[in-house]
């Protein structure tokens, strides 16, 4: 057993610690067909640890003025908790219970699966995110983070008391975690902390299901996916816009062009003065924003662009992007967009490294990708050792705008006749809800 990895930020100059227990894994490990899994185990892990049910375990974190919070990731599950120093011991002992001896609370369990469809329908009610989420799943159908973390009625009816206890003691164990700490703490405390934190957990090896994902489910369309770009019209009545999402799989974070694609990204949808700002909000008035970015993530992730365009424009909009794409694939960007898009990233770098709360965040989050702790606060001087020929070469070998998948939630009736005149692809319409 070698022990979980840990990362320490220390700041004595205020009396509180935060830490972030990562469980590498997450959305993207989930069984298929039964997706929302690790969701509904670590959301129910916190409902009730140790001697501790749900309203006594709130209780005593609201005595001790202190905070403990799950989150969830394609990549990971999280356990994050904020306690003033003098607190700390015994905020870790509930995030100790947490970890070692959940409750799983059978009434917890059966209220969890009853209020987890009233998240989906919010979902369905934000034009946004349920573009981001039809995007996630038909971007590239069969990769593993196409699945939803949030699951869909048929796999939320699948998903077993038992099984999420099985999932959490299976990947619960030391050498799968990875433990940040910031503010005031030191070594010795830290050491003391990641002991009594690991202390009750299950000896074992990090679990092959946290590094190889299963493919996702196939998405709803009814023929095949074939290799070029293709547009899919999600249907949803009395819409004044589309939100719009265009992109393609491309490269993990923490590949050899994730320095020079960083400053790609930035040049084309990045900055205000970007190219998708001007063309599309500044010169033609379409979307009062336009943007683009490659999704950071432990494998291969989108590329993608995000807007929400007028419903009389939609189509234009999808067609000025696809050709702004095409053409930034091609030439990429000039060297004085690359001289300035560098000066921004690396100036804009202090600000997300001024605290150690953000340092610590950040070399958690690198660890979860398999990457070195120090990976992103180093970009940096990548970023300064790049030639624009470097970015132009990057863009060309990272992005793909021939096999671009396209996203629009808007209402058929108005938008599809445009759509379809952009010359994007064949293109599919299906119901807001269907999924």
């Amino acid at each position: 057993m070698t022990g979980p990895v840990v990362i320490i930020e220390p700041s004595p100059d205020t009396p509180l610690v935060w830490f972030d227990i990562a469980i590498r894994g997450g959305a993207a490990a989930d069984p298929r067909g039964v997706e929302g899994l690790h969701r509904h185990a670590a959301l129910l892990a916190r409902r009730g640890a140790g001697r501790r049910d749900r309203a006594e375990l709130d209780e005593t974190l609201d005595n001790l003025g202190a905070a403990l919070e799950v989150g969830i990731s394609r990549d990971a599950l999280s356990l994050s908790g904020l306690a003033l120093s003098r607190h700390l011991d015994a905020v870790i002992d509930l995030a100790a219970d947490i970890l070692a001896d959940p409750r799983f609370d059978e009434a917890e369990h059966a209220r969890l699966l009853r209020e987890t469809p009233q998240v989906l329908d919010e979902i369905r009610d934000d034009d946004s995110a349920l573009a981001t989420r039809w995007f996630d799943w038909l971007c590239c159908p069969g990769h593993a983070y196409g699945r939803t973390s949030l699951g869909t009625e048929g796999s939320l009816a699948r998903i077993e008391r038992s099984a999420a206890i099985d999932l959490w003691r299976r990947e619960v164990v030391a050498d799968n975690l990875v433990i940040g700490l910031a503010g005031d703490v030191d070594e010795p405390t830290a050491a003391r902390i990641v002991a009594r934190l690991v202390a009750r957990l299950p000896a074992g090896a990090r679990p092959a299901s946290t590094t190889m994902y299963e493919p996702a489910v196939a998405g709803p369309i009814a023929t095949p996916v074939t290799p070029g770009r293709r547009v899919i019209l999600v249907d949803k009545s009395d819409r004044t816009q589309a939100q719009l999402r265009v992109g393609h799989l491309s490269i993990r974070y923490g590949d050899d062009d994730t320095a020079a694609l960083a400053i790609g990204e930035a040049v084309l949808g990045g900055m205000f003065s970007s190219r998708l700002m001007q063309e599309i909000r500044v010169k033609r008035g379409w979307s009062y924003g336009a943007g683009c970015a490659l999704r950071r993530s432990r494998l291969p992730h989108w590329f993608e662009v995000w807007m929400a365009a007028g419903i009389e424009v939609a189509g234009p909009a999808i067609a000025l992007t696809l050709e702004l794409l095409a053409d930034y694939a091609a030439n990429g960007p000039t060297d004085d967009e690359v001289d300035f898009a560098r000066d921004y990233l690396v100036g804009s770098m202090p600000f997300h490294v001024a605290t150690a709360r953000q340092r610590m965040q950040l070399a958690v989050r690198d660890a979860v990708f398999d990457l070195p702790p120090d990976y992103t606060a180093k970009l940096p001087v990548a970023l300064a050792a790049l030639t624009p020929a470097d970015v132009r070469a990057a863009c060309a070998r990272c992005l793909s705008p021939a096999s671009a998948v396209i996203v629009a939630v808007t209402t058929a009736e108005q938008a599809q006749a445009s759509l379809e005149a952009a010359g994007a692809g064949t293109l599919t319409v299906v119901d807001h809800d269907e999924y």
